[in-house]
């Protein structure tokens, strides 16, 4: 296939054929290529070819498509089709027709001639000593010289707007079609196929309709606690393999049945919302290869990872001024940026419930204290909100919530 110096062969086989063409009688007469401003005020007989427009050619622009596959890899080499816009002006004396004569000679030999041979196909002239081929003989298609007839408008216009000189006389042809090909290296054929492995699955979609602790659902769900996924269709069909994760991370269950997964929360977890979704990619080939992004999936089901307080304790000397305040120690560790606030609850119901906020903390830990001025002396439940997840108010598989005296 022709390479990227195929036009300039079209170009310089097309001024060929001309020279070829040329009346006997027109010992002086010779065949140039180029723009037609640089030539001004010519005596002797000649003829011109000047490339003024190159165009997609319709039949063959999307021929080459797709060059590559999906992941990127090279499946053929791209293939660039032009047609060639041609403008051929012609010089020499008006007293002896010399202008019409050399346009009868060249109209004649592109119709006698109307396509290039190969044969006929010329090196591409690099400089004064230098040459190369532009395997333009290798292209598919002949290229073919078809006159194009202008209008009065359209012919004003090419010369006073575009080449901005004075008229001679000219006519126009198309050179189509011009196929480049890019210069690499040519892609491997395709595998044989040995064997076929075919896979049907139904669209059966799973849907978690829950998330609750395990194995006491109306418990809450604390870090290091088990979980269980309810809902529909979790387990896949044949050929089909089940995948739980939370937070987008993959985790290993271990019970899976159709209405219900059980798993371990992974460590490393803040307490707040969190996110589970079940995935089913399909297992195919030989061996069996699980294929990611294949298969269905569920939407995302949302639980609230609650904290538990492990300490609490009454302390002094805290903001400024200094005064008294409560120190309270929470599982998970919270984390940067994370809003944080107190709760206490009043045993007495004489008393108000009172909330305290230490808004967004700045660095993870698992220690907080916070200032309590003005707190009415009594008893109180003690709980914590960690972005909106609070720890428990209520006895509980892990017991009664804890309390402080002030």
């Amino acid at each position: 296939m022709s390479n990227a110096l195929a036009i300039a062969a079209v170009t310089e086989s097309l001024v060929s054929l001309l020279t070829n063409a040329l009346p006997a009688e027109m010992t002086s007469a010779s065949v140039t290529h180029v723009t037609p401003d640089q030539i001004n005020n010519v005596s002797s007989p000649g003829i011109n070819v000047f490339l003024y427009q190159v165009t997609p050619n319709t039949a063959w622009r999307n021929s080459d498509l797709p060059t590559r596959a999906s992941d990127g890899s090279f499946l053929k080499k791209p293939l660039a089709a032009l047609d060639l816009h041609y403008l051929i002006t012609f010089y020499g004396q008006d007293l002896y027709l010399e202008q019409q004569r050399l346009l009868g000679a060249a109209t004649l030999a592109l119709h006698a001639f109307p396509t290039l041979p190969r044969s006929a196909i010329q090196a591409v002239q690099l400089s004064p000593t230098q040459s190369a081929p532009s395997d333009l003989d290798t292209q598919y298609d002949l290229i073919r010289f078809t006159p194009v007839v202008f209008s009065l408008e359209e012919l004003s216009k090419l010369w006073s707007f575009l080449l901005k000189i004075d008229y001679v006389l000219s006519t126009a042809y198309l050179a189509s079609v011009v196929l480049i090909e890019q210069d690499a290296v040519v892609p491997p054929p395709a595998r044989r196929v040995v064997n076929y492995n075919i896979l049907t699955q139904p669209i059966r979609q799973p849907v978690i309709s829950a998330v609750v602790a395990s194995p006491n659902a109306a418990a809450p769900i604390n870090a290091g606690s088990d979980i269980t996924l309810q809902g529909n269709n979790l387990t896949a069909p044949s050929g089909g393999a089940t995948q739980v994760f939370i937070n987008g991370t993959a985790q290993t269950p271990s019970v899976v049945t159709a209405t219900a997964i059980t798993l371990s929360l992974p460590g490393g977890l803040a307490a707040g919302p969190q996110t589970a979704q079940i995935r089913q990619p399909v297992i195919i080939g030989t061996p069996s290869v699980l294929h990611p992004g294949t298969g269905v999936a569920s939407g995302l089901a949302a639980f609230v990872l609650n904290p538990v307080i492990t300490a609490v304790t009454q302390v002094s000397d805290v903001g400024s001024p200094p005064g008294p305040g409560i120190a309270v120690t929470v599982v998970p560790e919270v984390q940067e940026g994370q809003s944080v606030s107190l709760y206490l609850a009043p045993q007495n119901p004489v008393a108000a419930a009172q909330e305290y906020s230490l808004g967004e903390v700045t660095a993870a830990t698992s220690d907080l204290i916070f200032a309590t001025p003005a707190l009415p002396s009594g008893t109180y439940v003690v709980s914590v909100l960690v972005d909106g997840a609070q720890s428990p108010l209520q006895p509980g598989p892990g017991g009664p919530p804890p309390t402080i005296g002030v």
